[in-house]
């Protein structure tokens, strides 16, 4: 490891066990903090709040295991479990395998704009990303893809500051007290925010540094006429397969995953990569208005992922990878040893975070705010105890956002990790197909429909 990495690497390893500390009642020396205004000044917190320190304990053990093993990998010796060995499918026809995945860059890829030389940094164009997944690797794409203008500058964000006065002030009238009007957050999660903003605030240095181009690429905005605004239709339009635009090798399963669930089972090959955007509970009010239903609780997002039979259609050197919002419960929901990873026989094994940018490469909302936070972020997880591939880390993707929902297309990406282009991949709750992979969800056609495209 070089030095500098190093350096940074131990002083936010530093940085971020202060904080666990303190959020657990303990100084940053090691030894249990002490409070002056406590009737006894000798007592330390942690013999006052008794049994109730131990769930933020847990909290934070389980950050540090999300946010250590992420940042500091190391090959853990594990026996493989009677998952890993599970294929009731057969594998995916894929080509172009190669021998060295050096050999397999994104810099044949018009949509990366800029890579790092240790790829951990990544600028992305997302439109460009979803008409090179229209066609086979290696050709080139034949229509444009209409898309939303990036924002021109950063959106505004409530004052917190603001916020808590209007709500104290309103208090003291009522109760002659002070009140707080922020977000509650557990100490996982403010850990967490803590190593992603470290992260984020190193690759945003590292663009304004080296990368002296272009933040995206030019966008085709859609006829007036054929507009649909935020790209969240009431699905109808899906209906007419002659208003589909049709993707070589690509295969779609249109329906929900309890409908389809035997007949995927049943069909469906080995795939070296399986990606997932769950409607996670409360994701957006606009999505909930349209055919693509959200699950209403955790609970509900257990049932339904768990029952995709992931084990049995992934690759024993395969990877999964699960979109997931800033929810702090969601990691521990998927990567905990309960988690929905255990029941699929994965762990995590990376963390992929999308970094929303503006046209001019500033975040879209600031760093510091804890209303809205400007990233979305990818969990990758590979079968339980297999090696974890040698090109597989953690990454800032930058990118400036499309329309509303449409995630970039991370193909080419994950070729460089997987040491193959032509690669077999299938996305879970997909709103588009990509050439030469499987698609399966209720909306699979949705920006497949030709209002949504021009030719090249």
């Amino acid at each position: 490891m070089p030095a500098t990495q190093k350096c940074f690497g131990l002083s936010l390893r530093r940085r971020a066990t202060n904080t666990a500390r303190d959020l657990a009642g303990w100084g940053v020396a090691g030894k249990p903090r002490r409070h002056p205004s406590h009737p006894s000044h000798s007592t330390p917190q942690h013999a006052t709040v008794g049994t109730g320190l131990q769930p933020r304990i847990a909290e934070i053990e389980m950050s540090f295991y999300l946010a250590f093993h992420l940042a500091f990998p190391r090959h853990r010796p594990i026996a493989l479990s009677s998952s890993t060995s599970l294929q009731l499918a057969s594998p995916c026809a894929e080509t172009s395998l190669m021998s060295d995945p050096d050999e397999w860059t994104s810099a044949t890829s018009r949509s990366v704009l800029f890579q790092s030389e240790d790829d951990t940094v990544v600028l992305l164009d997302i439109p460009r990303s979803l008409e090179e997944g229209q066609v086979l690797p290696g050709h080139r794409p034949q229509r444009r893809v209409y898309s939303d203008s990036p924002p021109r500058e950063a959106f505004p964000t409530p004052d917190p500051k603001r916020s808590r006065r209007r709500h104290a002030s309103s208090s003291r009238s009522r109760h002659g007290a002070a009140a707080h009007d922020w977000p509650a957050q557990s100490p996982a999660a403010r850990i967490n925010d803590l190593m992603t903003t470290a992260s984020v605030q190193g690759a945003l240095r590292l663009l304004q540094d080296t990368h002296s181009g272009p933040y995206h690429l030019p966008r085709i905005s859609p006829p007036v006429d054929q507009s649909d605004g935020d790209g969240d239709g009431d699905g109808d339009e899906d209906e007419d397969p002659s208003s589909i635009v049709a993707v070589q090798d690509a295969t779609s399963l249109q329906g929900s995953v309890q409908d389809l669930r035997n007949t995927f089972h049943d069909t469906a090959p080995v795939f070296r990569l399986i990606v997932l955007d769950p409607p996670w509970p409360n994701r957006s009010a606009r999505r909930r208005t349209s055919k693509y239903a959200t699950a209403s609780s955790l609970a509900e997002m257990r049932t339904l992922l768990t029952s995709i039979p992931v084990a049995a259609h992934l690759a024993d050197n395969g990877l999964v990878a699960v979109w997931i919002t800033n929810k702090a419960a969601i990691p521990d929901f998927l990567a905990s040893s309960t988690g929905v990873f255990a029941s699929w026989g994965v762990e995590l094994a990376a963390e992929w975070t999308w970094l929303k940018i503006t046209a001019a490469g500033e975040p879209i909302y600031d760093l510091a705010s804890v209303w809205r936070k400007p990233w979305e972020k990818m969990l990758i997880a590979k079968r339980i105890g297999a090696p974890t591939p040698p090109h597989l880390k953690s990454k800032v993707i930058a990118a400036a956002p499309d329309v509303h929902s449409r995630k970039p297309s991370l193909r080419g990406l994950f070729a460089e990790v997987l040491g193959n282009a032509g690669y077999c991949g299938l996305e879970i709750f997909a709103r588009n197909l990509t050439a030469g992979w499987w698609s399966w969800g209720d909306e699979v056609l949705h920006f497949q429909n030709k209002l949504y495209w021009t030719p090249e």
